[in-house]
């Protein structure tokens, strides 16, 4: 069989394959709501604590802090209770002690992606699956922490490509109050976040599309190969 006929059975066979490659990745969006699970609340200097576990509430929003839905997304500010500006539950600092955690889980049925953007008042520190990939800022600026996590547009903790196999996965994000106000107008604390999962295709099925592509380029030059008879 000659090398034309090789790439033609090449490009056949990659055509009759090609349905078996997803058409369009799924996507799962991930925001900050009222309803994801809280816990492990550590209620040091509470007059009226809350339960130590539950679910995520809003809460306003500090006129430096970077806005809700950033990037057109519902993402909002929320916390355990109304912890945000001029809210009506205070959180007392903790520095560096851990005040709260709060999950959000997903399961994804095939190979994906996570993307996120994270902020936070004072800071957080992030985990992906357990796995650590943001450390908490334990210091004060002149807003929140004054750097990656804060509040402030800017100081988002960026997360762009993170590969996760398929199945259920839980994004932690453990809160932390550092700053020394006494009401929620001078020392709010909230979380605000963003993103998404994106299935990502198969090794197999890019092998599948770069073979066909490649098959296709040679049955195109084979054909201006071919001699004009005079």
């Amino acid at each position: 069989m000659d090398g034309r006929k090789l790439t033609i059975w090449a490009v056949a066979a990659a055509l009759w394959l090609l349905p078996a490659v997803p058409a369009k990745a799924a996507t799962i969006l991930l925001n900050s709501a009222a309803g994801l699970a809280y816990s492990n609340l550590n209620t040091t200097g509470q007059t009226s604590p809350p339960a130590t576990s539950g679910v995520t509430v809003t809460t306003g929003v500090h006129p430096l802090w970077q806005q809700n839905n950033p990037n057109g997304s519902s993402a909002v500010w929320i916390s355990y209770a109304d912890t945000g500006y001029q809210g009506n539950h205070f959180q007392p600092s903790l520095g560096s002690t851990q005040v709260v955690a709060i999950t959000d889980t997903f399961t994804a049925a095939e190979n994906n992606v996570l993307n996120l953007e994270v902020w936070a008042d004072d800071s957080a520190g992030v985990y992906v699956d357990g796995v650590l990939v943001f450390a908490p800022v334990l210091t004060q600026g002149s807003a929140c922490s004054g750097q990656v996590i804060g509040c402030l547009p800017g100081q988002d903790g960026v997360l762009s490509n993170y590969h996760l196999a398929a199945g259920t996965h839980t994004i932690t994000f453990d809160l932390y109050q550092t700053g020394t106000g006494t009401d929620t107008t001078s020392n709010p604390m909230g979380l605000l976040f963003t993103g998404s999962d994106v299935a990502s295709p198969e090794p197999a099925a890019l092998l599948l599309v770069g073979a066909g592509l490649v098959a296709i380029g040679l049955l195109r030059r084979s054909r201006k190969a071919v001699p004009v008879s005079s």
